[in-house]
């Protein structure tokens, strides 16, 4: 698919659309003869159009491509970086918090999402855009709060959040107020409230970031699975974002209380029966990851507790 211009210089590559995830999509910042690719997506997907795009936008990706930025770890943002980067040569960055992801991929499984063993095999064989099929790599540059990624005149400041992931960065260009938000905002295209985390996130430090990036005036809301936002709507879509993390906060802290005292299964059969929030539904464990880091935030907060058997209850 031939890449669609947002703003000058600034280009979205889809890939193939992925039911749930909505379309797997990179972005390509350009100024003058060189290029950034945030998120290069799968193992194959975008995976060649990103090559082609830019061919078709009179780049070299050989001599033009600088960087390779990831906003995550997870297989949909980097599963195709070692690839790209083979083939032009630029550098991978992405944030301390998820390096092991890119190093070791089978840690996604491993040890970010809450799976029982027949899940963990399930998920060896899942054909969703978050399955582990590609080999780990290294960075070339470690991302930190406040770093500057400069391509000519163009200025990406680094955001660590923190919330989707413990390794979850935004790049924001102040200066025509774009984010590039991966997976924070937005994490799932038609429902800006639906959203997930692995064992790694926060929703303590999803809520701080969001506040964050509200303070900046955001005109352009570009994120990994949903279409771009520009202007009121992209204010409208990180109040919407807010409204969901709260929300589901509140929902799971009413029926830990209507229960009594509940475990995370049964909390996560709770949430889907009563429909109280917006979840992802074609892949079954992001909901009881989401909710044991949810409860986690909570119980520093004062407001639940768990037992040694993993029964939670209101304080």
């Amino acid at each position: 698919m031939a890449p669609t211009e947002i703003i000058p210089g600034v280009y979205a590559i889809k890939g193939r659309f992925a039911g749930e995830f909505g379309f797997i999509s990179s972005y390509l910042v350009m100024e003058g003869e060189e290029g950034l690719v945030i998120d290069p997506g799968t193992a194959g997907d975008p995976g060649e159009e990103i090559v082609k795009g830019m061919v078709g936008l009179g780049l070299n990706p050989k001599k033009s491509l600088i960087g390779i930025l990831c906003t995550h770890g997870h297989p949909d943002h980097v599963g195709g970086a070692g690839r790209l980067r083979r083939v032009t040569g630029a550098q991978i960055m992405i944030h301390g918090g998820d390096v092991d992801l890119l190093e070791d991929p089978r840690l996604f499984i491993k040890h970010r999402l809450r799976l029982d063993a027949a899940e963990r095999l399930a998920m060896k064989m899942d054909r969703s855009p978050l399955r582990v099929n590609y080999t780990g790599t290294k960075p070339d540059r470690i991302l930190r709060q406040g770093d500057e990624i400069k391509i000519g005149r163009v200025v990406l400041k680094v955001i660590h959040t923190g919330g989707h992931s413990a390794g979850h960065c935004m790049f924001l260009d102040a200066d025509r107020k774009i984010l590039f938000s991966g997976d924070e905002l937005n994490n799932l295209p038609d429902d800006s409230r639906k959203f997930y985390v692995d064992l790694t996130g926060s929703l303590t430090a999803k809520l701080a970031a969001i506040d964050e990036i509200a303070s900046h005036d955001i005109e352009y809301l570009l994120p990994a699975h949903d279409i771009p936002h520009i202007g009121h709507d992209a204010r409208l879509q990180i109040q919407d974002v807010r409204d969901g993390v709260t929300h589901f906060l509140d929902a799971v802290l009413e029926h830990v209380s209507l229960r009594g005292e509940i475990d995370i299964e049964q909390l996560a059969f709770d949430i889907r029966q009563s429909r109280a929030v917006p979840v992802p539904e074609e892949l079954a464990p992001l909901l009881p990851t989401t909710l044991e880091v949810a409860l986690h935030d909570l119980e520093k907060a004062g407001l639940v507790k768990a037992d040694t058997h993993g029964i939670w209850k209101r304080i």
